[in-house]
């Protein structure tokens, strides 16, 4: 059994300790010191028994007496289990004093006890006010922001609070002349305790009559396998609870002011036994207990809606099939309730309770009873009872191939491991029905896919499910009873023809051909470059051509392929010439505009600048704040795939790898130009990215990618708000950047986020708004949901452009590109690249054939002043020996 000390208070005045379940013996047996505490406490100091008190005139070490916490825990040694290391800490403020770049208060012993000598937990009070670049920084990502840091295992704390007053208000109701304001009221990551130690296990914390203040990621004991509260109190907005193996709360209060409390539960689960929880939304939400999905135990747990806000209590945004969680005795304002989606969740029966004690969760291998919960029954406390079952995530399998071999396990270990396995469709076969692996086989003779459930479940009932999507098995593919052939269309598209043998006994097959076009050198193919490509099993049988195909071949590589069917032998063809400036639609710089959804973007690794061509790379700019590992070459940077949260609801090329960039190289000068970008943050609070350190996207225009020089505007996360970004204009010279406007924070960059740039003469404007309704806070700060922004530029002849992410890009901080259109316009009156007026400039287009000195002889004089035709055009051909058919070439008069 674990000893830990329990004070209680006799009356008012006078406090003892007394001996429960929680009790720590008095003191070690090496020179005691006995004190009486100001609450009546008698007291055996010891080394391993230390007295804090900050009226001391000074430390006394010899009597085991410090003014500071951080006095007696640097003269702290390690505890044990059995004999605990504690600090008895008197009523006080106690500020932990943590710097910009490292903690406050380390505890580096093992079986450390911090006691306050109050039953009232807000007399005691360590307290630092430092958030994640608001007081704390560090240049390897997330900032040492812990008010209270352990790294030794075994830690409790007791009758105190742990706060970290970065995003909230020190109220000290023993005396309010040392209450604090919060630091900002800009909500960044403020821990109050932490833990980590790469070279040892942390387990068995445990924390009674503790309030843990914060706002984001209040707790933060990830690298804690075990851990347990009791009689507490835990804040925050989101991502405050979360982690370890299994964490467990009891008559704990959960008070939460956004709608994601838990970040993640352990790998066991989260378990919140006779809990209340406060929900004070500021608007209307729905309370997603956990970010990600989660297996949670709610046993006993009363919600209230402090400010009529609450729309309904989920167990997670995005439930996952594999996961399920149990409540029993919910209510919210006092009348029962179940917690959505209810498939996703069991309501237990009183039977299956004696699985969800404190004891039957936390016991392990070691016997763990922090609560001291009766162990000699084995209907009671004591037995070993299926409190989940840990399955697979859904698979697929093939009929005719191998199946899905699956594996579960009944938690907590110690339960018998006695499962039954069912299908809910004879479409698979299991081969076994008990035991802990079955392998599931297909025996799926339709023509589509079917979703099967499988479900395990132990003797007391509790069950868990997992889908296996039952395919049919392979045929062979289609036959082409015609070839591909691909034409031009007076309409600027390219389009690929043929006829495919998609019979069958039983009706026709749908086309799913994979269809990518390429750009090619000549008839044969030679060098293909990918510009379009098939998602989703919808063949791209048109193209619509850009100025990037000019002076090139297309062709189109077509591999035959239906529904149950592996892509058959790919045929190629390629179109009967090279495509000119005449086969696109407009005239003059409007044949170089272009729209694209991104449906056929070509996403895969291209780093290569190509005249007319996306260039798909990662890239860490100069000025990152922090360090970072940009994604690794040959890894694609953006997918095409749906988000979450505020990418939620369709496709669109989002964020895959940090530091993911495009870059659009151009062939010719252009004057004005526009870009228009439709985008979709994840976060829906309008910050935007992960954290306020550098993290952004830029938007290039009127851009040399070359030489990295042109203008952008830079969308940032600020320190300044929570709840908005930052946007500034900005001016590229060889890659360094400088802003030339102010910055304007805005809750512009929000879902549905419209970004437009553009240029007119001297100028270069922006403006962006955003489809999302604005939160109470952020009308509440006065904050524009559309911005306008200008600047006077230096004009260039430049008609590149490019999208640079510098944030993170896990689920939930990426942002999601759904449409992007540019439009350039000549370029007389401009300045050319190199800074010089062209009026009265002229262009010539490059033809099969050419050469710089066959262009110079014909269009100069003399096959010498090929120099001169390199210089004017140096923004455009990066080897003199290389021009392409189509290149529009500036000739100065």
């Amino acid at each position: 059994m674990n000893k830990l000390l329990s004070l209680s208070l006799a009356g008012v005045a006078l406090a003892a300790v007394c001996l429960l379940a929680w009790n720590l013996p008095a003191a070690a047996a090496d020179e005691p010191k006995r004190t009486t505490a100001k609450n009546g406490a008698a007291l055996t100091l010891s080394p391993k028994s230390l007295y804090v008190d900050s009226a001391l005139p000074a430390d006394d070490p010899a009597n085991y007496r410090f003014r500071t916490v951080h006095a007696a825990a640097a003269a702290a040694v390690d505890g044990t289990e059995a004999e605990p290391m504690v600090i008895y800490i008197e009523p006080d403020v106690y500020p932990m004093n943590g710097t910009l770049t490292d903690r406050g208060l380390y505890i580096d012993k093992d079986w450390v006890s911090l006691v306050g000598l109050s039953a009232d937990a807000r007399d005691v009070v360590l307290a630092d006010n430092r958030g994640h670049t608001i007081g704390a920084q560090s240049p390897s990502g997330s900032s040492p922001a812990e008010t209270l840091f352990v790294t030794g295992t075994g830690f409790h704390a007791e009758n105190l609070t742990i706060g970290n007053y970065c995003n909230v208000d020190l109220v000290y109701p023993k005396d309010p002349s040392k209450n604090q304001a919060k630091r900002s009221s800009t909500i960044t990551q403020a821990y109050a305790i932490g833990a980590g130690n790469k070279d040892k296990v942390l387990d068995k914390f445990s924390f009674k009559n503790v309030r843990l203040i914060s706002m984001l990621d209040t707790l933060a004991l990830g690298e804690v396998q075990r851990a347990y509260f009791q009689d507490s109190y835990v804040q925050g907005t989101d991502d405050y609870m979360g982690g370890g193996l299994i964490h467990v709360m009891k008559n704990t209060t959960l008070h939460s002011y956004t709608n994601k409390p838990i970040y993640a539960a352990g790998k066991h689960g989260m378990a919140f036994i006779d809990s209340r929880w406060e929900i004070e939304f500021a608007d209307p939400g729905d309370l997603t207990l956990a970010k990600n999905a989660s297996t949670l135990y709610l046993i006993n747990n009363a919600f209230t809606d402090l400010n009529g806000n609450l729309r309904s209590i989920q167990w997670a945004p995005y439930p996952a099939g594999h996961i399920r969680s149990y409540a029993y005795r919910t209510t919210l304002n006092g009348k029962p309730y179940r917690i959505l989606p209810e498939e996703n969740g069991t309501e237990l029966t009183e039977d299956q309770l004696p699985a969800y004690t404190v004891y039957n969760l936390l016991k392990g291998e070691d016997g763990w009873n922090p609560a001291g919960e009766n162990t000699g029954s084995a209907g009671g406390a004591g037995g070993s009872f299926p409190a989940n079952i840990t399955m697979p995530e859904s698979s697929t399998i093939r009929t005719g191939e191998k199946g899905a071999e699956l594996s579960a396990a009944i938690f907590p270990f110690a339960a018998p491991q006695h499962l039954t396995w069912s299908l809910d469709s004879d479409l698979a076969a299991l081969s076994e029905k008990q035991g802990s692996k079955v392998t599931v086989e297909g025996k799926n003779t339709g023509e589509e896919p079917v979703q099967v459930t499988v479900t395990a479940a132990a003797y007391n009932g509790i069950f868990n499910r997992t889908t296996v999507t039952v395919y049919p098995s392979y045929v062979d593919p289609p036959s082409f009873t015609e070839p591909p052939k691909l034409s031009l269309g007076s309409d600027g598209l390219a389009e690929v023809t043929y006829q495919l043998d998609l019979s069958y006994p039983g009706g026709t097959r749908e086309d799913q051909s994979q269809i990518t076009w390429y750009r090619v050198d000549d008839a044969q193919g030679s060098n293909p470059v990918e510009a379009a490509v098939t998602r989703d099993n919808q063949p791209s049988h048109t193209y619509k051509l850009t100025s990037g195909d000019v002076g090139r071949y297309l062709m189109a590589a077509v591999t035959p392929k239906h529904a149950r069917s592996l892509g058959g032998k790919t045929l190629r063809a390629v179109s009967s010439r090279a495509i000119t400036l005449e086969d696109l639609p407009g005239t003059g710089a409007a044949k170089y505009g272009f729209t694209t959804s991104f449906e056929q973007f070509p996403s895969a690794w291209q780093p290569e600048l190509l005249p007319g061509t996306w260039t798909v790379d990662t890239h860490d700019p100069a000025d990152q704040q922090t360090k970072w590992t940009p994604g690794a070459a040959g890894k694609a940077p953006w997918a095409y795939a749906e988000g979450i949260n505020g990418a939620e609801g369709g496709k669109g090329l989002i964020t895959a790898e940090r530091g993911a960039r495009l870059l659009y190289t151009q062939n010719r000068p252009f004057g004005d130009m526009s870009v228009r970008l439709e985008a979709n943050p994840e976060k829906t609070a309008g910050q935007g990215f992960g954290s306020p350190n550098g993290q952004y996207l830029e938007v290039y225009i009127k851009y040399d990618t070359a030489s990295r020089s042109g203008y952008a505007l830079r969308i940032e996360r600020t320190t300044k708000y929570g709840i908005a970004t930052d946007y500034t204009l900005y001016e590229y010279v060889n890659g360094a950047g400088r802003p030339i406007s102010d910055p304007v924070s805005t809750t512009a960059f929000n879902p549905g986020a419209v970004i437009e740039v553009w240029t007119e003469g001297n100028m270069l404007y922006a403006k962006a708004s955003s489809s999302s309704v604005q939160s109470s806070d952020q009308v509440k700060a006065g904050l524009p949901n559309e911005v306008s922004l200008s600047a006077r530029i230096n004009g260039n002849a430049y008609g590149g452009l490019g999208i640079q992410h510098t944030g993170t890009v896990s689920a939930g901080n990426r942002t999601q590109l759904k449409r992007l259109s540019v439009t350039y316009k000549d370029a007389a009156g401009t300045e050319s690249p190199g800074g010089e007026s062209m009026t009265g400039a002229r262009t010539y287009t490059v033809k099969q054939g050419d050469t710089l000195s066959s262009i110079a002889k014909g269009q100069l004089g003399g096959a010498r002043d090929w120099v001169k035709l390199y210089e004017w055009n140096r923004h455009l051909i990066h080897d003199p020996d290389l021009i392409y058919i189509g290149q529009e070439l500036l000739i100065r008069e």
